[in-house]
């Protein structure tokens, strides 16, 4: 089976902004601009797929703790 780790599109309500960016930056290597238009645009998005859900759920936690609201999906 298949796992999906899906941004919601937005930052945990009362997280900081500038703060999580930065912290999205170092796991993703993408530019703040990068962040804000396929991260931070308010629309769901895959960020990464593995039959590993362990492996799915450590990057889970790494976008979490970075600020980022992020969702386990299963697929098929």
């Amino acid at each position: 089976m298949e796992y999906h780790l899906i941004s919601q599109g937005r930052l945990f309500t009362g997280a900081k902004e500038k703060e999580c960016i930065v912290m999205i930056q170092r796991i993703t290597k993408l530019s703040e601009e990068q962040v804000r238009k396929t991260l931070l645009n308010g629309r769901p998005r895959k960020l990464f797929s593995s039959d590993d859900r362990a492996k799915v759920e450590k990057f889970s936690q790494a976008y979490r703790k970075a600020g980022l609201d992020v969702r386990i999906k299963k697929g098929s």
